[in-house]
Formats: C-alpha cells, structure tokens, sequence
C-alpha cells in the first residue's frame, strides 16, 4: 500500500467504519490493543500489523480473527475461506433491529 498521506488504507477504514458501528473510539482501540494511538497514523497510510493486533482488534470487534487479517490484507478472502456473516441491517427485521439496538445500548450504559 503507498504511504500517500490522502489515502487510506482498507485496515484503517474497517477499523472506523467498526469503531462508528459500536460506538467505540480509538481510545477504546488503543486500550483494546495495547498500541499507543500515534500508530493509527501509521495503519491509515498503510503500515501492517501483527497477528497479535488482529486478534486483539478481532476480540475488540466480537469478529473472527481472519475477518481482520482480510482487512488488513494479510491474507486474501479466498485464503480465509471468509463467509461473511453480519446481515445487511436493510435485510433485518424490525423485531432484529431492535434487539440488536438494546444489545449495544446495553453495553454502553456498562
């Protein structure tokens, strides 16, 4: 991946686009991780992490690890025989989107 500073790195963009889903920051991340937050920049431009990272960030996420080495780019979809099993929230029902909403209300309010 380049270093180009406009680019973001497909790592990165999973990682916010998960942070925003659960209402978490990089605070959170940071804790989650044990990395100091001056090494997001790195990720964003397309610096790799370790397999430690991923399973951290996969514990963090409540995803499989492979979820995160395939953003990562570590591995390859096709090597992770990855199934992606998170519904699109338009495919739910409203009864589902509900409890999934209590779910996160839930864990925030601990």
């Amino acid at each position: 991946m380049s270093e180009d500073s406009t680019t973001t790195s497909s790592l990165w963009t999973y990682i916010e686009t998960n942070l925003e889903n659960r209402g978490l920051s990089t605070g959170d991340l940071s804790r989650a991780t044990g990395v100091h937050r001056s090494r997001f920049t790195d990720w964003r431009r397309g610096k790799s992490i370790n397999i430690d990272t991923a399973r951290a960030i996969a514990r963090l996420f409540e995803v499989s690890p492979l979820e995160v080495m395939v953003a990562a780019e570590l591995i390859t979809a096709d090597e992770a025989q990855l199934k992606h099993t998170r519904p699109d929230p338009a495919d739910l029902t409203d009864d589902e989107l509900v409890a999934e909403l209590r779910r996160r209300l839930k864990r925030l309010a601990n």
